[in-house]
């Protein structure tokens, strides 16, 4: 008994001088000067321990750099954070290319209307050149986040689709207005049209009447010009296309889409739009004056541009004020200024995808609102080194 206890003894105490003084090698005899634990082999592999997200998220206190394998998400996962606010970073490496994230769970909100960091959303790489990706699951209190490269997709389909229309009108003159009752149909007018006075658009009754008016050339209403909706047309399905810059004049109320293909779009003082003002290649300027979106889905699906009254896909966007806009705006490619009544969101040029990042450079994801709150849930924010 007692030759049993030493022998213990002795056991635990070379252990902890081992813990205290010496390097441990499992499968070399001499370890790598570098390596507290130096593990060789040339038919086995070291296995982590391998955790679910759910399991992983039961650790209490995990230490900083605590490594596991999670089998939700296929990937190794290191704790860079701390242990009272773990952050579980992947890094995986696939050739000459390296994978950094950072996932976090759990709701967030902000109603800042200056930029602020999202809690746990950064992380700071090795110098080089990344493709920097962010998802979240986001609430009811914000539209969800699109791209702007999307829109430019969306936008271009739409056109595309209005003008495969075969037209049910060719004759029709350069200038509709002046107490015009315009029947639903399909209008291709050869140059470039105006309108003037009052338009009225009769939708005969039928409130899915759907009303195309497509100019070969510039589109330009005069000052104190009036488009008046009855029997049943909506603005969601009106639709004015020009080939070239589209303006609208003073005191203009206006209903319906407007695309300028590859022009500016501009509206001056006072004007009114039930409707939205696209340009596939072209500034916009709006106001002062009011616009927001229609109500109801639109006879032409613009996907992720469902919700915004204002987009170019390549030119700047402005307001003069005061402007009092409702829904999205956005550009793909340009400055955007004004805006400063705005009920909805802001979508500038899409970021950046190749940042470049000097040694120590923290990148992040950074929120803010215009009005109102935005409420995040499950969030990852995502670099893949380019080179």
């Amino acid at each position: 008994m007692l030759k049993l206890i030493v022998t213990s003894f002795i056991s635990c105490f070379l252990l902890m001088s081992a813990n205290i003084i010496a390097q441990v090698g499992i499968g070399t005899l001499v370890p790598d000067d570098s390596a507290l634990l130096d593990l060789f082999a040339t038919d086995k592999g070291f296995l982590l321990p391998r955790l679910s997200t759910t399991q992983r998220d039961l650790i209490e206190n995990p230490a900083n750099a605590l490594m596991i394998y999670n089998n939700t998400s296929n990937e190794i996962q290191i704790n860079t954070g701390s242990p009272e606010s773990p952050i579980w970073s992947s890094v995986v490496g696939n050739g000459n290319s390296t994978i950094l994230s950072v996932t976090n769970a759990g709701d967030l909100s902000t109603t800042s209307t200056s930029y602020e960091l999202i809690p746990g959303m950064e992380l700071t790489p090795p110098a080089g050149t990344y493709l920097v990706l962010f998802n979240g699951q986001f609430g009811l209190l914000a539209s969800v986040p699109v791209s702007t490269e999307q829109g430019v997709i969306d936008l271009g389909i739409g056109y595309d689709a209005l003008m495969a229309i075969t037209a049910t009108n060719t004759t029709h003159a350069l200038v509709f207005g002046n107490d015009e009752i315009l029947p639903p149909g399909v209008y291709n007018v050869a140059g470039a049209t105006s309108l003037a006075g009052t338009l009225f658009m009769d939708g005969g009754g039928d409130t899915t009447s759907v009303f195309i008016i497509r100019s070969g050339g510039a589109l330009d209403t005069g000052a104190g010009t009036t488009v008046v909706l009855t029997n049943g047309a909506r603005a969601r399905n009106i639709f004015w296309i020009a080939e070239g810059a589209l303006g609208l004049g003073a005191n203009t109320t206006m209903k319906g889409t407007l695309i300028s293909h590859n022009a500016a779009v501009s509206a001056a003082a006072g004007s009114n739009v039930e409707g939205r003002l696209f340009s596939t290649t072209g500034a916009i300027a709006f106001g002062p004056g009011t616009a927001y979106i229609p109500a109801g889905n639109s006879y032409i699906d613009f996907g992720v541009l469902s919700t915004f009254v204002m987009f170019t896909s390549s030119g700047a966007l402005s307001t003069t004020e005061p402007s009092f806009i409702t829904g999205d705006v956005g550009t793909n490619l340009g400055a955007i200024t004004g805006f400063e009544q705005l009920i909805g969101n802001i979508y500038g040029p899409g970021a950046a995808p190749n940042p470049t990042n000097t040694s120590g450079q923290t990148i992040d994801i950074r929120w803010h609102v215009d009005t109102g709150g935005v409420v995040i849930g499950n969030r990852i924010i995502s670099l893949i080194k380019a080179n």
